[in-house]
């Protein structure tokens, strides 16, 4: 089997960003935005509200799962095609390492996050209860559990969007120079002028809001700013391999 070559790898590592984000983004957007009907409101007391929301949540994690796989998966490939981009940049350029860095390190935040989420949910949010009689302090201690991890996950994800932030506006130039049209460097600007708004929107708890920007970000900016990489992905790795094959090689 002969070497795979660089614009091959990258359109197919970008065609896989692309189409993971999108896919996670809508069933997302099904369950922060209650598409699949409406969160159960009332009960006895408020023990069984949550505990009537524990179990509309259970029904749901089915979609919930499938949608924080797919962006562990779409922020693994997105480390994958940063490391790709960063090949761009001539030897001896700072920016080469700078945006293997930057989207490796967004990598994991992103999987650490999706994993976290996977591990707390169905068992924090699982409404059997067991049989010890603290059927209160059982569901307190449920709800602190998933309000934490909850937001450690939220910060997770809103770091792993300024390090693409940062490797996107590292890029854009090389890419630039590389063949990428201007349009592809306005989006990369996007990236970052909208991870600073949603970490502000989530220190104002405006979670709603806040989910608005990252689903703008994950479903439609990055997805475009990848798919614009695959369709240009021969004639911008041209230039480059003209100049020299050493140009796409680690020291």
């Amino acid at each position: 089997m002969g070497p795979i070559p660089w614009s091959s790898a990258t359109r197919v590592t970008a065609l896989l960003v692309t189409a993971f984000f999108i896919a996670a983004s809508v069933l997302q957007a099904l369950i922060i935005f209650e598409l699949l009907g409406p969160r159960p409101v009332g009960g006895v007391d408020f023990i069984d509200e949550v505990l009537a929301g524990f179990a509309w949540e259970k029904e749901r994690w089915p979609v919930e799962g499938a949608a924080t796989v797919l962006f562990a998966a779409g922020f693994v490939s997105l480390g994958g095609l940063g490391t790709l981009l960063a090949g761009l940049a001539e030897r001896g350029d700072a920016r080469r390492g700078l945006v293997r860095s930057a989207y490796l390190g967004a990598a994991g935040l992103g999987l650490a996050s999706q994993l976290l989420w996977l591990g707390v949910k169905p068992i924090a949010a699982n409404p059997q209860l067991c049989e010890c009689g603290l059927r209160a302090e059982e569901i307190m201690s449920r709800l602190m559990i998933l309000n934490v991890a909850g937001d450690t996950q939220a910060w997770l994800v809103i770091g792993a969007l300024f390090l693409v932030a940062i490797g996107a506006v590292l890029i854009a130039p090389v890419g630039r120079r590389a063949g990428m049209p201007v349009g592809w460097v306005w989006l990369a600007l996007s990236i970052a002028i909208l991870a600073p708004i949603a970490a502000v929107l989530h220190v104002l708890q405006a979670f709603e809001a806040e989910w608005i920007v990252i689903l703008v970000v994950a479903g439609v900016v990055v997805p475009i700013w990848a798919l614009w990489i695959a369709l240009r992905s021969e004639a911008i790795a041209a230039p480059v391999e003209v100049a020299g094959p050493s140009a796409l090689e680690d020291e």
